[in-house]
């Protein structure tokens, strides 16, 4: 919609004051009625007369700030009007042109064309995503549920071996079993998580709990970190650890900032997650696992040293 400009100085310039009020009333109504159909100065004489007076007139006319045919008016963009028309006075010194009002509409008019075109794209590209994630999801799923049905089992007692393994004692088979690590709430389901977005060839183990890992997985999609997640078998494990002790929300929020912060995107979900975990070393500009981390691995330092005395005791 264009406007008719009229500058500060209007209301007290000379030829306002010699016109007066209602004069320069209908000075105003002629600008809007030129702007609106984009005549560029130029009024039809039957609008003027139904306007104005024949008085209105004959003061705009006398100051200058409307011309008639033939007027010898010496500003170059005052135009000549047509026999029994009008033209406003230095109209395109403070007015847009017929052809830059056009110009400006079809420029907004493909700005518009453009940012429905890019709506669009995003839209049909999130769908796209999503769809694409559902599948994975879905053939992961049934990927590892194949693995785990083919999976060839340990005999009873000792993991098939003849003796008891080393590996379930301190000292061999005479030491002190090692306790389990104490944990707030029990394991997830003997189901593996299934990776969101490009899966990972990596072994995983069946006590890493699925249920507890695959709300982290979708919170990571949900704010747009569609991430490989490429974790060693152990690694799933101190992945499930983590989000029982810090909570997925809190390891959404950490990723995050890592993700808007880096300039070389891994789009590894061991990337953003790092530091919290414990699977590499903190990157710079990472935070520390808070406090409550801290409280468990030295509560398991502790516990590790009191084992080693036992162990040593007994020995």
């Amino acid at each position: 919609m264009p406007w008719f400009a009229l500058d500060d100085g209007f209301d007290t310039h000379p030829k306002v004051r010699k016109a007066g009020n209602a004069a320069a009333g209908l000075f105003t109504r002629l600008g809007a009625h030129a702007a609106k159909h984009l005549t560029e100065g130029h009024v039809d004489g039957a609008i003027v007369r139904d306007y104005g007076t024949p008085a209105q007139i004959r003061k705009l006319l006398d100051v200058g700030m409307l011309h008639a045919a033939g007027h010898g008016c010496s500003h170059p963009k005052c135009q000549q009007p047509a026999t029994g028309n009008y033209y406003l006075h230095d109209y395109l010194d403070y007015n847009k042109s017929r052809k830059q009002i056009e110009a400006a509409r079809e420029a907004g008019r493909q700005r518009q064309q453009k940012g429905r075109d890019n709506a669009r794209s995003n839209k049909n590209s999130r769908d796209s995503g999503a769809k694409r994630d559902s599948n994975s999801r879905e053939n992961g799923a049934s990927f590892e549920s194949n693995s785990h049905e083919n999976e060839g089992l340990f005999p009873e007692g000792t993991a098939g071996q003849e003796d008891v393994s080393r590996r379930d004692t301190l000292q061999g088979a005479t030491g002190v079993p090692s306790p389990p690590i104490p944990s707030s709430t029990p394991y997830g389901s003997t189901s593996s998580p299934t990776p969101s977005s490009n899966h990972s060839s990596d072994v995983v183990p069946a006590n890493s709990g699925r249920g507890e890992i695959q709300p982290l997985i979708d919170a990571m999609l949900a704010r747009g970190m569609s991430v490989t997640w490429t974790f060693h078998g152990s690694e799933w494990v101190d992945l499930r650890d983590a989000v029982r002790r810090v909570g997925i929300d809190t390891l959404v929020d950490h990723a995050e900032r890592v993700w808007k912060a880096a300039r070389d995107k891994p789009y590894s979900a061991r990337f953003f997650l790092r530091g919290w975990i414990g699977l590499q070393a903190a990157a710079p500009g990472v935070a520390a696992p808070p406090s409550k981390s801290k409280s468990y691995l030295a509560q398991m330092a502790a516990h590790s040293e009191r084992l080693r005395h036992q162990s040593t005791g007994a020995a």
